[in-house]
């Protein structure tokens, strides 16, 4: 499977460049509709939807719902829902497996649903932008910061579960060397751009934040798979598993990071 993971990670890398830099606000808003309604249909397999049909029929819903919130307004709206969600999600992570809620079909496709529409609501206003670029591979430097960094902090120190039952590899020594990794990144970053003092640390909470919301993004989904006992969402992608198991940390940081980003007044 190495052949396939790096082809499709070129494929990929790629493709995000060609995302960032080439297409403009519909096209990149279209193409981020159409990564969203894949990990839909994923996200039906994850929810217990054993047919296709179904999984489809959850796919062209979440379709008809990024149709409807189109408009700036709805998307602001459709973000200043995921402070609750997210928060939501952290109680069924900490709570896992004694919680009930979460394990009813309706109850995670309704969930999904929330996730993966505010998912493409942050990134169409993040898109509508001046600095689009900058803040978008910020957003991206800090969710491969967070997971660059609790990889291997987490191999060299990693000692004390972060969730046992969730995901038995990740630890709290991982978590703190991705959240310092980050933190080291946006310093250098401040630096660089000339940012006052008030600014950069504003900036390094918008980073903590987001960089720790990335990692209940890995773990909600990480519940799901465990739950319906699937290794990957998917086989989408070859070697890599699904959509949403490239996307499941964006899923969380990029409405959290957007929303806080229009609070301060930088959207």
């Amino acid at each position: 499977m190495l052949l396939p993971r790096i082809l499709s990670a070129i494929v990929m890398a790629v493709l995000f460049i060609c995302a960032v830099f080439v297409l403009d606000v519909s096209s990149f808003v279209f193409a981020m509709a159409v990564v969203v309604v894949l990990a839909g249909w994923e996200w039906a397999r994850l929810s217990g939807v054993r047919s296709q049909l179904g999984r489809f029929a959850f796919a062209v819903m979440i379709a008809a719902i990024c149709v409807v919130v189109f408009n700036r307004d709805w998307q602001d709206a459709a973000l200043s829902v995921s402070p609750i969600l997210w928060g939501l999600a952290l109680f069924w992570v900490i709570r896992y497996p004694s919680l009930l809620v979460w394990k009813f079909k309706l109850s995670r496709l309704v969930f999904g649903a929330f996730v993966l529409v505010t998912t493409w609501s942050a990134l169409a206003v993040l898109r509508q932008s001046a600095e689009f670029v900058v803040w978008v591979l910020l957003l991206m430097g800090l969710i491969w910061g967070a997971d660059t960094g609790a990889y291997f902090a987490g191999r060299a120190f990693g000692k004390r579960k972060l969730a046992r039952f969730v995901s038995p590899g990740k630890s709290w020594e991982g978590v703190i060397g991705g959240l310092l990794l980050t933190q080291v990144g946006l310093a250098v970053f401040a630096g660089l751009s000339d940012f006052s003092f008030n600014y950069w640390l504003v900036l390094a909470v918008i980073g903590f934040v987001t960089s720790f919301v990335s990692v209940l993004g890995d773990l909600t989904e990480s519940l799901f798979k465990r739950h319906e006992e699937l290794k990957d969402s998917s086989h989408l992608i070859p070697g890599h598993g699904g959509v949403m198991d490239r996307v499941d940390s964006l899923t969380a940081a990029a409405p959290i990071y957007v929303l806080l980003l229009s609070l301060v007044g930088w959207l």
